[in-house]
């Protein structure tokens, strides 16, 4: 029997980063007895049997199936990362809900694995910095420009919140170790999650690859982009063109996203919050957000 490792997410704390490592080193960890599917295989297989929004597709063959198709039937360990096992980032802005459907979704999850997870990684993101980052993903073209009022009016209106998905993580893998960490913005954050994964091994990885960090806009890109929406373009750049480019040290979206009640509000929940985390699962890895930066 395979060991099998969960990555969750969650969105917006560098996943991207991570599922881009291991697809670059896959041989190196295939000879250390790993294997790790691509996100796009995950999603189209295991992230697609699980959704209840869409007509669940059926996974073809069974997790037999999915191990042969990836030709993972040598390896000791697997490692299957994708945040969107979690639901749907866009739930928050487009529904006002924070990943409404999580418990079900990994409780479906939990059924096609031939065994319970020896780990399960997950990582949380103070809330400040991550509903901006959140935006910075769901706006786009076809979907209204928010007012930043209408925005703190969804988000302090949540009932769920961290506290909640990892309960709901707990309750679907109650027989997994848990490894819950807090985001921070400079590249070791990745570093440390992979080593979440797999150890020292992580150490050894090749990291000049050509894949994203899935970056989310600056301050001033954001308004750009946003006034591109509005009016077709931003002195003559179309909404693809302002995304696509470099932030070059540009102050952050959070820095001037908030008011300063709405900031405060949102650090007091996130405050509560991590206190109940951290007094369940004692292991909690803290790591210090430096001040004024923002993650991709």
């Amino acid at each position: 029997m395979q060991d099998i490792i969960l990555h969750l997410g969650a969105h917006r704390t560098a996943s991207t980063y991570v599922q881009g490592v291991l697809a670059k080193n896959s041989a190196r960890l295939g000879a250390a007895g790993f294997a790790s599917p691509s996100q796009e295989s995950t999603r189209a297989s295991l992230t697609a049997a699980i959704s209840s929004r869409f007509s669940r597709q059926l996974l073809t063959g069974g997790f037999a199936g999915f191990i042969h198709d990836n030709a993972m039937e040598g390896a000791r360990t697997l490692i299957l990362s994708d945040e969107n096992f979690l639901g749907f980032l866009n739930d928050i802005f487009s529904h006002h809900a924070f990943y409404p459907d999580t418990g079900p979704r990994l409780k479906r999850l939990a059924n096609l694995l031939p065994a319970p997870p020896v780990k399960v990684v997950f990582a949380l993101r103070p809330y400040t910095t991550f509903f901006p980052s959140a935006y910075s993903r769901w706006i786009s073209p076809g979907r209204p420009v928010m007012a930043r009022d209408e925005a703190a009016s969804i988000i302090l209106g949540l009932v769920r919140g961290w506290p909640d998905l990892i309960a709901d993580i707990s309750a679907a893998f109650p027989d997994s170790e848990l490894v819950l960490a807090e985001y921070h913005s400079d590249a070791g954050f990745g570093l440390s999650q992979l080593h979440s994964l797999l150890g020292s091994l992580a150490d050894e990885l090749d990291f000049t690859t050509g894949y994203r960090w899935n970056r989310g806009m600056s301050a001033y890109q954001t308004h750009r982009f946003e006034e591109a929406l509005t009016h077709g373009h931003h002195k003559g750049d179309s909404p693809e063109e302002i995304r696509a480019l470099i932030r070059l040290g540009q102050p952050p979206l959070a820095a001037e996203f908030w008011d300063g009640p709405t900031r405060q509000a949102l650090d007091r929940r996130y405050k509560t919050d991590l206190a109940r985390i951290i007094e369940q699962y004692p292991a909690f890895v803290r790591t210090n957000l430096p001040e004024g930066q923002d993650a991709p």
